[in-house]
């Protein structure tokens, strides 16, 4: 059974500062915020690249940084190296609020799942899911949606799902790059549906 440690507890704090991108792409224009993250994403690959390589990198990150990994994270790049890439990758491919939409669904959905199923979860569905916590991202998720001006709220809602879905069902590769990355899909699609209609 997995445990609220003081070390997952940092790491979900800092998942929660990832809310700045988000909060940032509502105030400033699509051109700078693909740059800036291009730069960040490039510049987080190659570090991560270097710790996954080099023995003295590697050693300084576990010396100073070393709890704050998961065990999968040891041989594959990280967490924060895959929400790197999808915020990137989010503002680059999708409309403005789809994916100011999906980085929010990611900040808070993903974290709430984590620490619900953590501490209440009794469903698991693997070693790692339970009903409890994708149940909790599904309601953060369902209030974003309510709170963003745009898309439509039906887009919206089944990109809440949607999100919800990936966060549940792991499909082998983290769920910071795919959560964001197939709702965000999910929402465009469904966004050029009801255009047609």
């Amino acid at each position: 059974m997995r445990k609220l440690t003081s070390a997952v507890l940092r790491r979900k704090f800092l998942h929660l500062m990832t809310l700045v991108i988000p909060i940032a792409y509502i105030y400033i224009d699509r051109f700078p915020m693909v740059i800036a993250l291009a730069i960040l994403g490039i510049s987080v690959v190659m570090i991560d690249f270097l710790r996954l390589e080099l023995r003295p990198v590697r050693k300084f990150f576990y010396l100073h940084f070393g709890d704050l990994f998961w065990k999968r994270e040891e041989h594959n790049l990280t967490g924060a190296t895959m929400y790197a890439v999808s915020a990137f990758l989010s503002i680059y491919l999708f409309d403005k609020w789809i994916a100011i939409a999906v980085l929010l669904f990611l900040s808070l959905g993903d974290t709430a799942a984590h620490l619900i199923g953590v501490k209440w979860g009794i469903t698991y569905l693997n070693s790692e899911k339970t009903i409890e916590g994708s149940a909790a991202c599904l309601v953060i998720c369902l209030g974003i949606s309510m709170l963003l001006p745009h898309p439509d709220i039906l887009v919206l809602v089944a990109g809440a799902v949607v999100a919800s879905l990936v966060e549940l069902f792991p499909l082998g590769v983290d769920d910071n790059l795919t959560l964001p990355l197939i709702s965000g899909v999910a929402m465009e699609i469904l966004a050029k549906q009801l255009v047609v209609l």
